[in-house]
């Protein structure tokens, strides 16, 4: 299916969804921002769980063993899938900066 824009007022009910229904799989989050570059602040990471509060307008990516992120006032949200699987999340704030969420499997322990 490839990269799909989610239209904002999906966000909250999607991610919800989303979340409820959350596999276990790893999340590495990438910040590309105009003035630093491209830099990874979480490597891979069991992911919790991802919403978006419209009242304060901020989108929290949660991790278990890592600390939570939150992006202030996101402007638009792209996903990219394949094979039917959600991939990678991209998501842009106000200043443009982006934030890249690759997803992988978690592996899963030795019997």
């Amino acid at each position: 299916m490839g990269v799909v824009k989610l239209e904002k007022e999906k966000w909250e009910s999607y991610f919800d969804n989303l979340s409820k229904n959350l596999p276990a799989m790893e999340a590495q989050l990438e910040v590309v921002d105009k003035e630093v570059g491209d830099q990874v602040e979480v490597e891979y990471s069991p992911l919790t769980g991802l919403s978006y509060d419209p009242k304060d307008d901020v989108f929290e990516i949660q991790f278990r063993e890592t600390h939570d992120h939150l992006i202030y006032h996101p402007q638009e949200i792209y996903i990219n899938q394949e094979d039917g699987k959600i991939t990678s999340i991209e998501i842009v704030d106000k200043e443009e900066t982006k934030y890249i969420l690759r997803l992988k499997p978690a592996l899963p322990l030795p019997e």
